[in-house]
């Protein structure tokens, strides 16, 4: 495990030094697209509490001090904890609808282009499949070659399709989530099973270490570490 570890980081550095100005593109593409915004826990205060009721009440406080980019981790889903910390709807979906309308259009232009040899002869000769991209027309009692009522069962399958795998390959890949990423370091051994911490960056605006901590110490928190 610790061979793969280290394997991933040497690839994760190399891919960061080799996209660099690509990755720092698509970082101010996110942030004005989806309003993304996370920073790695690595300079800022946590803070760990024993139940769900004091992690709500503390995301909610963070949230009237003006603290911003502050984070909670917690080992199952809190009803009710995105509001707490005032977060806005997910844009994932917008994600999914251009995903879907891409996969729509491609189907219209898969089918059109069967039925009437959009693409001239001239450059899809060159393809091997070319039979494939174009097919001859048939007059069926003088129907016409592009019937579009035929069409909607593939440009359902291909909304869906082109839909599906763009929320995931935009969530889970290398857009919102940032996964996989081995190197990430937890802000506490505990919250993967029963603690629920909170993490204010140093960053944030108001930040004040020790205001910080004897909010958290007021909100009966267990453990207060500052890192960084």
């Amino acid at each position: 495990m610790q061979m793969i570890e280290k394997i991933f980081e040497s690839l994760e550095k190399f891919l960061d030094k080799f996209f660099g100005k690509q990755i720092e593109f698509l970082d101010n593409l996110l942030i004005k697209s989806f309003k993304y915004r996370y920073e790695e826990p690595t300079s800022g205060i946590v803070a760990i509490f024993s139940s769900p009721e004091r992690i709500l009440l503390a995301a909610k406080k963070a949230k009237e001090k003006g603290y911003t980019g502050f984070d909670c981790f917690t080992p199952f889903p809190i009803h009710g904890l995105e509001h707490a910390m005032g977060l806005e709807r997910s844009r994932l979906p917008y994600l999914t609808f251009y995903a879907g309308l891409l996969g729509l259009l491609t189907a219209i232009f898969l089918q059109y282009n069967a039925h009437e040899n959009l693409i001239p002869y001239t450059i899809t000769h060159l393809i091997d499949a070319y039979p494939n991209l174009n097919s001859y027309p048939l007059n069926y009692g003088g129907k016409p070659t592009f019937s579009w009522p035929a069409m909607i069962p593939i440009c359902f399958e291909l909304t869906v399709l082109f839909g599906a795998l763009g929320t995931v390959a935009g969530l889970f890949l290398f857009l919102l989530s940032r996964m996989p990423k081995t190197s990430r370091v937890p802000v506490h051994e505990a919250i993967t099973d029963d603690k629920f911490a909170i993490w204010i960056p140093a960053s944030s605006n108001n930040y004040n270490a020790e205001e910080i901590k004897t909010l958290f110490q007021e909100l009966g928190a267990e453990e207060i570490k500052v890192v960084g």
